[in-house]
């Protein structure tokens, strides 16, 4: 029995592939006679060719959204990618920044104390200095009050940064930058300014970005089903297809003739072949059966004729033991005789 099954199954599976080629071979059928304006074969089952027609173009109106969504999506992701890499120039940039607000802060510093200062850079940077210089004169000496002064000198240099980069904010503050002298100080400060004036343009830059990648996110959001209705109309499109494609195979004794061209009969041949190949595989699949029913059917006879000998066996047995009790009888009769005899 299982052989059969399994021989069922791989005929099965042999009629489903041909099905398969049979359903590709009527879409193809159809494509092609839809693409006709006229002939014979456009006058076959004009509803089901309306249909088609219909689901063909409502399923490239849906791939040509999507592919609009498609590119979306791709100029999107691009954009995402370009807003971060700016971003990340852009916090290279606030890192040089600090970098140079430290730089520009110590050379400030130092061009304080100088005699050859500028007055009002002197005067921005006055309490500054002085905290630094009283810093330093307290840690003069060896006494206990000298050790304190070294102890706040040293916490004081572990926030130079900080003291520099308040230097700058005090003399970018009171736009004094320029007053600075030397080579040094012009180039630094012409690099800070370089530098925070790109940061403000990649600002801006970013922030459009952001604006038409909000957009795009927008108008993306308004194709939230579009892939489940692409699906939808595609499997709607290949039965409409397959239905048209085989009503016209069915039907073909009513269009095909003299001038059919090459390419509708080689498909209609082939699914001629096709369709006689289906045939014979669903033959043995009956014939199969059948055999199997045949063989099932013996089964059953062999069975009960194995129970009817059983049957008939044990029927020989109450025979002889039916035998065997009469015979007691007839012996019991004798005695009963012999007792009567007496009896006279």
């Amino acid at each position: 029995m299982d052989s059969v099954k399994t021989r069922i199954e791989e005929i099965q599976k042999e009629i489903d592939s041909h099905w398969n080629s049979l359903r590709q071979d009527a879409y193809a059928l159809a494509s092609q006679a839809a693409c006709l304006d006229e002939g014979e074969v456009t006058l076959i089952s004009p509803t089901l060719r309306q249909n088609f027609l219909t689901c063909q173009k409502k399923t490239a109106s849906l791939r040509g959204r999507k592919g609009q969504r498609d590119e979306l999506v791709r100029r999107l992701n691009e954009g995402q990618r370009s807003v971060s890499k700016l971003q990340k120039e852009k916090t290279q940039g606030e890192h040089k920044i600090k970098e140079l607000e430290v730089l520009i802060g110590a050379v400030a510093f130092a061009q304080a104390g100088s005699a050859d200062c500028d007055e009002e850079v002197r005067q921005a940077l006055a309490a500054r200095l002085e905290e630094s210089e009283r810093l330093q004169k307290a840690a003069e000496g060896s006494s206990v009050l000298a050790r304190l002064g070294r102890l706040r000198l040293s916490v004081y240099q572990k926030r130079q940064k900080t003291v520099f980069t308040g230097c700058f904010a005090a003399l970018d503050g009171a736009g004094l930058l320029d007053r600075l002298t030397g080579s040094r100080a012009t180039e630094l400060v012409a690099s800070y300014r370089s530098i925070r004036d790109s940061l403000s343009r990649l600002d801006q830059d970013i922030e459009n970005r952001k604006h038409r990648l909000s957009a795009s996110q927008l108008e993306m959001d308004g194709d939230d089903g579009l892939d489940g209705e692409l699906r939808q109309a595609e499997a709607e499109l290949q039965e409409a297809g397959v239905a048209y494609g085989m009503h016209l195979f069915d039907n073909g004794y009513k269009w095909i003739g003299p001038g059919t061209g090459e390419s509708f009969l080689d498909l209609v041949q082939h699914m001629l072949f096709l369709q006689g190949e289906i045939d014979g595989l669903e033959k043995r699949i009956r014939e199969e059966k059948e055999y199997s029913a045949i063989a099932d059917f013996s089964s059953m006879i062999a069975f009960n004729n194995s129970k009817i000998a059983d049957l008939e066996a044990e029927m020989e047995r109450i025979r002889e033991q039916i035998a065997a009790i009469q015979e007691d009888n007839r012996a019991l009769e004798r005695k009963i005789a012999n007792v009567k005899e007496r009896l006279r």
